[in-house]
């Protein structure tokens, strides 16, 4: 008799909990069925349809002994590169992101050094990019904490909730980060704050972050499911915020308030030393702003000559989310053409994945020749390989010089991030092509943006949101 009261009690119990959580309710043809599998007799039909005729038995030889990319190569249009463009823009030595992610902003800081190597008649300029890792990973936690107590009454499963705990503090980013951090906390020479070795490998760095970061937004969420107000969360946020700045302490140095610094020019005159701090350095010495700049996106499948606004895309917590016009590549190559025929290098963010040539340092549509190898077509158009997450913009670099033939550009030299022993020293080649396939982000000097279109990108964005295909 005990027992059955218990196992009453036991159930009633069970059911309570059950119904204290919402439970997922699958929709129709997501459930286990006899008519969706996979039956015998489809697998023996799919396995007749495939021959294994003497050509596709020796791909099959080849694939077995060699690396996939390594067959695919097409030799007459690895051999067709010159190498040669008709108008390059001066630009220092070949930089290294090593073993992160902060191509954005590698591409952000070399887009303004030619400035000032020009200026000062320098051989070679760099500028620190651990300096603004730093304030990037500090703003990109605060920015990440302020979501969390935005979210707090959304389940911690929520699909905004699980896309801030998937990414609480990586290292990926746009333009509109590059230029926030300038304008905060201006800029430093690399001597003044080199790499330490997190800072070029952040993996291990960012897991730790990562677990900082996850660990307080639980206890924010904790803290505010017992009813602490915002200004309570907001002090105990400040108090991760601690704990995230003794770690990059710690992994990258601590960022310089002032520093005194000279230079060498190229008839080996040395200036006087002088003393900055980041932003009076960043105003008086190099004189540029990415203010200066009109960021544009090419998104087939979204209104074109609108302004696109993406929300969540940004590393901090009141700098303005990335926002561009929506435009053709036809457009863009007419802009990055004019600006480098004028010597200003064009910052801009592609897929750098696909289609590479990586020992010569081609980006050429068809160089990977899959087709041919497996017979099949892998490819889609712009708009649906966007849509259906096959191709979207993972690499940022800069556009150094232009090939003219026939008053058109039809190939582009790129300074990337890579360090010199990939590509040509350094420098890749991108043909006309692949622009349009493959490139997504453009930032054009305003000075050489037509009149329409400046207009244009004041117009009211519309908003996507922070799981768009485009920027996620």
């Amino acid at each position: 008799m005990i027992t059955s009261v218990r196992r009453i009690l036991c159930s009633i119990l069970a059911g309570a909990t059950l119904s204290l959580f919402a439970q997922y309710v699958p929709g129709p043809g997501e459930s286990p069925s006899a008519e969706a599998a996979l039956t015998p007799e489809m697998t023996a039909a799919i396995q007749k349809s495939l021959v294994l005729t003497p050509e596709l038995k020796a791909v099959q030889n080849a694939l077995a002994e060699n690396e996939l990319n390594g067959l695919v190569a097409d030799h007459a249009k690895v051999i067709a590169e010159d190498g040669l463009f008709t108008h390059v823009v001066k630009a220092g030595k070949i930089t290294s992101q090593e073993q992160t992610g902060r191509c954005w902003l590698f591409a952000g800081l070399n887009e303004l050094r030619p400035v000032a190597m020009k200026k000062y008649n320098l051989e070679n300029f760099e500028l620190s990019q651990a300096y603004s890792q730093f304030w990037d990973k500090m703003e990109r936690a605060n920015r990440s904490l302020e979501l969390a107590i935005a979210l707090r009454e959304e389940p911690p499963d929520s699909r905004k909730n699980w896309l801030l705990l998937t990414k609480p503090i990586e290292d990926g980013g746009d333009w509109n980060f590059a230029l926030y951090l300038m304008d905060k906390y201006g800029a430093v020479p690399k001597n003044v704050m080199p790499d330490t070795w997190s800072a070029a490998h952040t993996d291990q760095m960012n897991a730790l972050l990562s677990a900082l970061m996850r660990k307080g937004i639980l206890s924010l969420r904790t803290q505010a499911a017992a009813g602490a107000s915002i200004e309570k969360l907001r002090a105990a946020k400040a108090d991760i915020l601690k704990q995230i700045y003794r770690v990059l302490v710690l992994c990258l140095g601590e960022p310089p308030k002032e520093f005194t610094w000279r230079y060498e020019d190229k008839d080996k005159k040395v200036s006087e030393p002088k003393t900055y701090t980041p932003q009076s350095f960043y105003k008086d010495f190099l004189g540029a702003s990415l203010r200066d700049y009109v960021a544009f996106a090419n998104y087939p499948g979204k209104p074109m000559n609108r302004v696109l606004r993406f929300a969540w895309n940004r590393d901090s917590a009141d700098g303005a989310d990335m926002s561009e016009l929506n435009i053709t590549t036809a457009q863009m190559k007419q802009m990055a053409s004019a600006s480098i025929l004028a010597d200003d290098p064009v910052w801009f963010c592609c897929n750098s994945s696909v289609q590479r040539y990586t020992k010569d340092g081609i980006w050429d549509e068809g160089i990977q020749d899959y087709a041919d190898l497996f017979g099949l077509s892998f490819t889609m158009d712009k708009a649906d390989a966007l849509a259906y997450l096959q191709d979207a913009a993972n690499h940022c670099m800069v556009f150094v010089g232009v090939n003219i033939t026939g008053g058109k550009p039809d190939k582009w030299k790129v300074e990337n991030s890579w360090g010199d022993k990939k590509g040509k020293d350094g420098y890749f080649t991108i043909t006309d092509g692949w622009f349009d396939a493959h490139v997504f982000e453009m930032l054009v000097n305003k000075k050489h943006v037509p009149a329409d279109l400046l207009k244009l990108a004041q117009g009211e964005p519309i908003v996507l949101p922070p799981w768009d295909p485009f920027t996620y």
